[in-house]
C-alpha cells in the first residue's frame, strides 16, 4: 500500500507515516506486549493484557511508552527510506518530504529526531533504574539506559561522511538503522 499503485500512500507524505506509526508503533508492538503478558503471567494475571491490544495501549503505561519509541522509530525510518528515492519520487511526480524539503534536510532531521529519542529514553531509563528497590531489576535497566544512550550516539557516528544526495550511502545508513530497530526490541524484555 505505501509505494503500489493505485493507492500509493507514499505520495501523501502524512497519511504514509500515519500508518508506517499505527502499524510498526502501535499495532505490532502493543499486539506484541499484549501476548507476552498473557504468555509469561497468564491470561488472568493481567486484565489489561486479557482485554485486548487497545486496552493494553490505553491503560499500561509501559505499553504506551514503548509504542511511542517504536512509533518516532518508524517515522525516522519510513522518512529516511525516501531520501535515496528522491530521483525517482520527482520522475514520478511524488510529492514526498524528502522530495518537498530537500534529502539533505531530511536526512539531517531524522537523525536527530533518532538520537534524541534514544537519548531522552536513555535518561528515563537511568531515572527509573533509581526508583527500583530490586538490585537486578535497577542494573538492568540501567544498562538499558546505557545502551540507549550508546545506541543515539552511533546514529550520529555513523551518519558522519554519509551524503544524503548519494543513494548508496544513505542505504547502507538505512539498513544499519534497521539493525538498531530490531536490536531494540531484543531490549525490550530486559527494561520489565
Amino acid at each position: 500500500l505505501y509505494s503500489l499503485p493505485p493507492f500509493r500512500m507514499k505520495r501523501h507524505p502524512f497519511l504514509a507515516a500515519f500508518c508506517i506509526v499505527a502499524v510498526r508503533g502501535t499495532i505490532i508492538n502493543a499486539g506484541f506486549y499484549s501476548h507476552a503478558l498473557s504468555s509469561a503471567f497468564g491470561s488472568g494475571a493481567s486484565a489489561i493484557s486479557s482485554a485486548g491490544v487497545l486496552n493494553c495501549l490505553l491503560n499500561d503505561w509501559k505499553c504506551g511508552l514503548s509504542s511511542l519509541f517504536f512509533g518516532v522509530f518508524g517515522i525516522v525510518i519510513a522518512l529516511m527510506k525516501d531520501v535515496p528515492d528522491a530521483d525517482g519520487d520527482r520522475k514520478f511526480n511524488i510529492r514526498s518530504f524528502t522530495v518537498r524539503l530537500g534529502q539533505k534536510r531530511v536526512f539531517r532531521t531524522m537523525k536527530g529526531l533518532l538520537a534524541g529519542l534514544f537519548a531522552v529514553y536513555g535518561a528515563g531509563l537511568m531515572r527509573w533504574s533509581t526508583m527500583t528497590p530490586m538490585m537486578p531489576v535497577a542494573v538492568t535497566r540501567g544498562l538499558v539506559g546505557l545502551c540507549c544512550w550508546a545506541a543515539g550516539w552511533t546514529v550520529n557516528r555513523e551518519s558522519r561522511g554519509v551524503n544524503a544526495e548519494d543513494s548508496g550511502e544513505v542505504y547502507n545508513y538505512y539498513m544499519y538503522l534497521w539493525k538498531l530497530f530490531y536490536l531494540s526490541y531484543l531490549a525490550l524484555p530486559f527494561v520489565k
